[in-house]
């Protein structure tokens, strides 16, 4: 999936998949960079109040954030846990509009959130 300006030109290219473990599921999202990959694995569970959140702070050895590296010499994959870096990501509808509220932050302190807003066209 390609976030895009209202131009169309990508702000991001990321590649959402799923996948269960031990009877969990599991939302992992890949990031293609130069000879390299930045994957986030986030859990799901339920929001109170409805809709879905999803979090990279699962402790259970599966959630988090990796990093990919292919050295251009040997050709060799080594993959590094980003550890400090975590995400939360709430989806809900509010006024008949789904909304996700998605907030980053570094060794427990907030840098980022990102608010969306989806509505039908019309």
């Amino acid at each position: 999936m390609a976030r895009c300006t209202d131009s169309g030109e990508p702000i991001y290219v990321g590649i959402y998949t799923t996948y269960r473990r031990e009877g969990r599921g599991y939302v992992s999202v890949g990031f293609p960079l130069p000879q390299a990959n930045f994957t986030a694995t986030l859990a799901p569970r339920q929001r109170d109040g409805g809709g879905l959140a999803l979090t990279s702070r699962g402790g259970d050895g599966q959630t988090g954030h990796y990093l990919s590296y292919i050295d251009a010499d040997s050709r060799n994959l080594s993959t590094l846990a980003v550890h400090g870096f975590s995400e939360e990501l709430d989806v809900y509808v509010e006024d008949g509009r789904l909304r996700a509220d998605h907030a980053f932050s570094v060794f427990g302190l907030p840098f980022l959130t990102l608010e969306y807003r989806i509505s039908r066209k019309g």
